[in-house]
């Protein structure tokens, strides 16, 4: 019921969307479509359940735009997702959710910069359906062109999620920044960093042993007070834990432009959390985007 109530909470957002229509421009739309590799997506220690898992993303979003000023317009939209996890198909999904969002233009010229602060709140469902969630965030955003070829972009976000299992609910905040490099009309090189801290959930290969019942194969992991509970997601019983650590994650990414409208993306990002253990999680994806 908990989690019903949540979902209906969020989705009570709805009417924004139904308001944009009355806005003058829209509805903008854009597709993307992306299959991404990662090492570690048990966030487990080497030895203790560390398995890679390969997915299937598409992205779609309707956009509507209102001029409050020369500088200053407001954007409300609804954007989903849907995951196929072609390796552990507990890890499919698919979600939906409203957005809204006030941008302002400090100043003229190109160079002048943008900032940005917005609602976002999705419901999305799993497989597994312990995972299954709704998460309402605040966005922020602060970008400038340098010069010509330059871009600065900061993102912040608050967020919280409740989730069917406690061990999936949670909060977190999270800071980055992109520096984009446009070495001419096709080619765009990116580098990025970013900091995170609140719960993660960390899955660790489970035994069963006498009196104790399912119990993590990595004895450090006992250290962990949070939530937790025996998952059969993989290919092999697991138990997952909530705590609270911080995750630092870099990476780069080139972007040419294969049309007017669409671009494909090459994408490497590294993470690494450092709580009871280290989790070190490596990123690979590719794909397309598309604006209509």
């Amino acid at each position: 019921m908990r989690f019903t109530r949540s979902i209906l909470r969020a989705l009570a957002a709805l009417p924004l969307i139904a308001a944009a229509r009355a806005f003058a421009d829209g509805p903008y739309s854009s597709a993307s479509a992306s299959a991404a590799w990662q090492d570690n997506v048990t966030n487990a220690t080497p030895g203790d359940g560390v398995l890679s898992a390969f997915t299937l993303e598409s992205c779609a979003d309707l956009t509507w735009l209102r001029d409050l000023d020369f500088s200053t317009f407001l954007t409300a939209g609804v954007a989903s997702t849907a995951d196929l996890c072609t390796t552990f198909s507990g890890l499919d999904s698919i979600s939906a959710g409203p957005r809204l969002e006030i941008r302002h233009k400090i100043g003229l010229g190109p160079y002048a910069p943008l900032v940005s602060v917005g609602l976002e709140a999705d419901a999305a469902a799993f497989s597994d359906s312990g995972r299954s969630n709704v998460d309402i965030a605040a966005v922020a955003r602060f970008s400038q062109r340098l010069d010509e070829a330059l871009q600065l972009v900061v993102d912040a976000r608050v967020c919280a999620t409740e989730a069917n299992h406690e061990v999936y609910s949670g909060s977190y905040a999270s800071l980055g920044a992109t520096l984009n490099w446009d070495i001419d009309e096709i080619w765009r090189l990116s580098v990025k960093g970013a900091w995170r801290n609140g719960d993660i959930v960390a899955e660790y290969a489970a035994e069963k042993v006498p009196l104790y019942g399912w119990v993590p194969i990595d004895t450090g992991a006992y250290a962990y007070t949070g939530p937790r509970q025996l998952v059969r997601t993989f290919s092999e019983p697991f138990i997952a834990y909530r705590a609270k650590a911080p995750t630092l994650s870099w990476g780069a990414g080139v972007s040419p432009a294969i049309g007017r409208h669409t671009s494909l993306i090459l994408e490497y990002t590294r993470c690494r959390t450092n709580a009871y253990d280290t989790y070190v999680n490596d990123l690979v994806s590719v794909g397309v985007v598309h604006h209509f």
